[in-house]
């Protein structure tokens, strides 16, 4: 184990799980972190770093380039399996219509529509495509 100025590596490591956890700091934690700010100490070695990413930064095109396409989604069968399908006819005299809210478009008559069990409706092709 690392030992500096009297410090331990280990006793950083958890200081700075304790912050992770959101745990409240005691006196000696905070005495602790400001010996390692005050030695220059803070820059231990973080053999993963390379590893991370930002993704909170980036788009799902260069996140896809750098950890590939993860489908996550639903088989094709097993949405046309829960999805109530019917066509869409307008009412007459509807004024609240709804557009669909995946692509928000203003449903048209003769347009495939999906509902799942919650009663929300969509295109069958925005949900598919959504799903999958």
């Amino acid at each position: 184990m690392l030992k500096t100025c009297g410090l331990s590596s280990m006793q950083m490591h958890n200081v700075l799980d304790r912050i992770r956890r959101g745990e409240g700091l005691r006196f000696e934690d905070v005495m602790l972190l400001n010996q390692f700010v005050f030695y220059g100490l803070v820059d231990i070695h973080d053999r993963h770093r390379d590893m991370r990413l930002d993704i909170d930064n980036m788009s799902y095109e260069p996140l896809e380039e750098r950890i590939g396409n993860v489908n996550t989604g639903l088989t094709e069968e097993n949405i046309y399996k829960h999805l109530k399908q019917k066509t869409y006819a307008s009412v007459a005299g509807e004024t609240d219509a709804k557009p669909c809210c995946i692509c928000q478009e203003e449903y048209k008559n003769g347009d495939d529509l999906g509902a799942l069990g919650c009663g929300h409706e969509f295109h069958t092709g925005c949900i598919k495509q959504w799903l999958l």
